[in-house]
């Protein structure tokens, strides 16, 4: 078969440049966090049905979206034209089929692996990075020094001026705590790449350590008129700007903000993402006293998407839903699903079973139990994954309870 290229010169084992360049596409538009991954990867099976990275890339899109129904059928194809490949697409397909299969222990072991031989595979190696990726759903208390520690690992490899490396670079050190060597990198990546949805979130996040909300907020109402209302980030980065007016003391307008942008977008972002942000952003609101809040329109969206739960972090936003809504039952429920989680060994699981014990003794009006078990959950709260902006949440909460 014949060999083509990646953008970083990995080989592409497929039948015809056309297939290289839409998957090429495609692949471009994942790390950047641009719309068009699903419509380039289907272009490049088009082109080449017997093409494994690019079934692999849809599954993997798919998976990100929770279109559960495709998921399987593609990484199956992934796997049966694999052997026909190359080692390293072989890995590649196996480490992918981990991660949408699931088991992400196996696949944190597997991209690992595979980024020590080939590391260069920015693809693979983004499954591991963001604050949802394998460092940060690990469980581990050390995360983002062991994630800071591999992309360390990875730069020389690529060249200096490599746009996506810069912002995984910058967003690594600004959650390590190397504030101003990460706002550097995403600075530099910014200037090479304006059309970046990663890197506005990059940026977004230092500023929000920096504690300049309005810089923040000045920073995405320039940035956002030229990114597509479907890409992958925009209710986030809608989020963040509502969290910058939370900041400046402006609830009404981000309640706003919040309403008519991301509740307004919800269905097209990725759901953990979108359920995430509705949860998170309603239970601040919450906090700050303000009543009649469309609690329903998000719960609605966690049933069509997590029925029946999700992973730890998910579980710890399906809690603020519960709690928000007077929900026991469905507080409880969540609860049960932790229980067994952490009886598997995942250690974010028992922080996560504090939090939900402080909203359960909350709703009885046990503020005593609510504040041990918030103390609890703090202590532990950087083995919940997300990035550190998102779990603020707790410390606000905290310090909500205790000022009660």
């Amino acid at each position: 078969m014949p060999s083509y290229q990646d953008n970083l010169d990995l080989s592409l084992c497929c039948t015809s440049e056309a297939a290289a360049e839409a998957y090429r596409h495609g692949v471009d538009a994942y790390l950047h966090a641009w719309p068009g991954v699903r419509d380039a990867a289907q272009e490049a099976v088009q082109y080449d049905p017997e093409f494994a990275l690019a079934h692999a890339l849809r599954a993997l899109d798919a998976a990100v979206y929770l279109r559960r129904a495709d998921v399987g059928p593609a990484i199956e194809l992934a796997q049966r034209h694999a052997p026909q490949a190359s080692e390293r697409e072989q890995s590649h397909v196996a480490a992918i089929a981990l991660l949408v299969g699931g088991k992400s222990a196996l696949a944190f072991d597997a991209a690992l692996a595979h980024m020590a031989r080939w590391p260069t595979d920015a693809l693979l190696a983004s499954t591991l990075l963001g604050a949802f990726g394998l460092f940060a759903f690990s469980g581990r208390d050390d995360h983002d020094a062991a994630r800071l520690a591999f992309m360390r690992r990875l730069a020389p490899h690529f060249p200096a001026d490599h746009a996506w490396m810069l912002s995984h670079l910058g967003w690594t050190c600004i959650e390590a705590g190397e504030l101003d060597e990460g706002m550097a990198h995403a600075e530099r990546s910014l200037g090479l790449r304006r059309a970046n949805g990663n890197i506005a979130h990059i940026v977004m996040h230092g500023l929000f350590e920096r504690d300049d909300a309005a810089a923040g907020l000045a920073f995405i109402d320039a940035w956002l008129p030229d990114y597509p209302e479907d890409a992958l980030l925009w209710g986030h980065l809608q989020w963040h700007a509502a969290l910058t007016e939370l900041a400046l003391g402006r609830i009404d307008a981000a309640l706003a903000r919040f309403t008519a942008q991301v509740l307004r977008r919800l269905d097209v972002a990725p759901p953990l993402v979108g359920m995430s942000d509705a949860a998170s952003m309603l239970w601040r609101l919450h906090l700050l006293g303000r009543q009649g809040l469309p609690w329903s329109a998000a719960a609605a969206y966690c049933e069509r998407y997590f029925p029946n739960g999700g992973n730890v972090f998910a579980e710890l936003h399906l809690a603020m839903l519960a709690a928000g809504r007077g929900d026991r039952s469905g507080l409880n429920a969540s609860t049960v699903r932790l229980r067994a989680t952490a009886e598997k060994g995942h250690a974010a699981a028992p922080v996560a079973l504090h939090w939900n014990a402080a909203l359960g003794a909350l709703m009885v009006g046990d503020t005593a139990a609510a504040k041990n078990e918030l103390r609890a959950c703090r202590a532990e709260s950087v083995r919940l994954g997300g990035s550190h902006a998102q779990r603020t949440v707790v410390d606000l909460t905290q310090a909500w309870i205790e000022a009660a």
